[in-house]
């Protein structure tokens, strides 16, 4: 039995370390950002309810982001890194869960989701699957 070992230089492979670190933070951020556009931007009227406050406030239609109304949602957005190449995007509001996932009210009806998270995942995802691919190849 014979095998061989394929010697890689240790600044090679702190520079891709670096440059992945960054393109994972950058992705993360761009996450945080959309989310926090789509949420910004109205979505339409949907039904008009009360909140804690005397105005009206518009849920969006069923399958888009959420309308905003105080930006307490899209604040409660944050990129949290977890090690050099590891980050996870929290919605720290309450209601971020059942907004993105839908709920069943306590009259029992279903109330479908209004994702804001996953559409940014999806929008930012092919640049970053991209910058990833070129990082490990060798490339800026």
């Amino acid at each position: 039995m014979s095998f061989s070992l394929k010697k890689v230089r240790l600044d090679s492979y702190q520079k891709n370390l670096r440059q992945l670190s960054q393109v994972v933070g950058k992705a993360a951020a761009d996450i945080q950002g959309k989310a926090s556009e789509s949420i910004a931007m109205s979505s339409g009227k949907y039904r008009e309810y009360y909140g804690r406050s005397e105005h009206p406030h518009w849920s969006s239609p069923p399958g888009l982001p959420p309308n905003s109304d105080t930006g307490t949602l899209a604040g409660s957005i944050k990129p949290k890194r977890l090690t050099a190449t590891s980050y996870l995007v929290v919605v720290e509001a309450k209601y971020g869960v059942p907004l993105e996932l839908g709920w069943i009210a306590k009259s029992g009806n279903h109330v479908p989701a209004r994702p804001f998270l996953r559409p940014a995942v999806e929008y930012v995802a092919p640049s970053f699957q991209a910058a990833c691919k070129s990082i490990l190849k060798g490339g800026k």
